[in-house]
């Protein structure tokens, strides 16, 4: 294999390659032969066709399995020649090939623009920090207290807080019982946020082995297409009417569902989780503030063949790989092109300043994180360490660490300002 490299554009080199004549008929002649061992032609047994008849019979196939097969693996033989490390697959341009002659094609690489992070150190940021209160944390115990609710059938009409074990069937204009639309065992909760005001006051009353017939209009946003903004009729029976039993908050609420001496000590527990959620939170916004000043510091070029394939990617991802209307394509490309561009700046600039700052990442740091990810599920212990097995996984990974090292390093230099958040959002 024999190739050379020139500059094509900005952070992107293209490769000349050639396979001489001696190699490709060496790969012809192995593509030949494992064809030969699947034929099937006429009058002869499966992998008895004769050698040169499947290269006479089967010339064309045979020249498009080689070429599948070999430029991949020249390309990858050139990269390593050359010492480049492409930040997405190569594209392949201009093959030239006829038989008789050596292989000839164009490999454009894409890197890793060669950046100066300059001005990284003093960003300004601000963390939003917020205090949780007594009030905060009774509210998610309470919620904890819900969740452990349990319910027991009453002989009594439903009230609000009781849960309504029913079977529906929707009704045509004219009282008919309309086929394919009966439900069965639906569990309505009286009194929840999301329940529609109409299919709660038909239900309100109500007592086990009755018929009742609800009329519901649904609102014109409805998640159901098929019903939003509509009016139907139901006939229910009502199966069971359970009234919600909450248990008792004390000591033994905590040991038997949490596993924790006491209600104090759930209490603390639940005030840590509160706080290790905000210490994401509050991460996560000074990130995006100090990459977007560092952005901002440090303009470059992008390659537009590199913008291009991510943005491919993202908008395949949000189509679930559906061809779109070209008219719709366009529009998602323009609505996520500004963000997969910030994104690439980021990641590009954050492996820089690890180069900058020699930072590295070692094989024991990624089992490290391998085993954490590990002791956070360990149903799914077997599933995290078979997929972290691929080389190229453990990379990834490995890559994801040092842009971490490269943002502690950031935020070790930042600028940072406190400010006191009024109330716990989200809580």
């Amino acid at each position: 294999m024999n190739h050379s490299v020139r500059e094509s554009g900005p952070a992107q080199r293209t490769l000349d390659i050639e396979l001489p004549l001696e190699e490709v008929e060496s790969h012809l002649d192995q593509a030949a032969r494992e064809l030969q061992r699947r034929a099937v032609m006429p009058g002869f047994r499966k992998g008895k066709v004769p050698l040169e008849r499947v290269r006479q019979d089967f010339a064309a196939q045979i020249e498009q399995e080689f070429l599948e097969r070999a430029i991949p693996r020249v390309t990858a033989q050139a990269l390593e020649a050359a010492a480049l490390t492409p930040v997405i697959p190569p594209y392949v341009q201009n093959v030239r090939f006829r038989p008789g002659q050596p292989l000839q094609f164009e490999a454009i690489v894409d890197l890793a623009p060669t950046i100066e992070v300059r001005d990284w150190k003093g960003l300004p940021a601000t963390r939003r920090v917020r205090t949780f209160d007594e009030a905060a944390i009774e509210k998610v115990v309470g919620e904890l207290r819900e969740d452990a609710a349990v319910f027991t059938d009453v002989a009594r009409a439903a009230e609000l807080g009781d849960i309504v074990l029913l079977d529906s069937q929707r009704l045509d204009a004219n009282g008919r019982r309309l086929a394919n639309t009966r439900a069965k065992n639906t569990r309505v909760l009286l009194g929840a946020p999301e329940l529609l005001p109409d299919l709660q006051q038909g239900l309100l009353g109500a007592q086990e082995g009755q018929e009742r017939t609800i009329t519901v209009t649904y609102p014109a946003d409805y998640r159901q297409a098929e019903v939003a903004g509509r009016t139907v009729r139901y006939v229910v029976r009502i199966r069971k009417i359970q009234q919600k039993k909450l248990r008792e908050l004390d000591d033994d609420f905590a040991r038997e569902l949490f596993r924790l001496e006491s209600l104090a000590a759930l209490r603390d527990r639940v005030r840590q989780n509160l706080e290790a959620e905000d210490a994401t939170r509050v991460r996560r916004e000074v990130e995006g503030q100090l990459l977007e000043e560092l952005v901002r510091r440090n303009p470059f070029e992008l390659s537009e063949r590199l913008v291009a394939y991510l943005l491919d990617q993202v908008v395949r991802e949000q189509t679930g790989g559906r061809e779109v209307p070209e008219d719709l394509r366009k529009q998602l490309d323009e609505h996520y092109r500004p963000g997969v561009e910030r994104s690439i700046r980021r990641e590009i600039l954050l492996g820089a300043l690890a180069r900058q700052e020699s930072l590295t990442v070692s094989p024991e740091e990624i089992s490290a994180d391998i085993d954490r990810m590990v002791a956070a599920d360990p149903k799914q212990a077997s599933r995290v360490r078979a997929r972290y097995q691929s080389a190229e996984r453990r990379r990834a990974l490995g890559e994801g660490l040092l842009e971490k090292k490269a943002m502690d390093r950031m935020i070790e230099a930042a600028a940072l300002r406190d400010e006191a958040l009024a109330e716990p959002v989200g809580v």
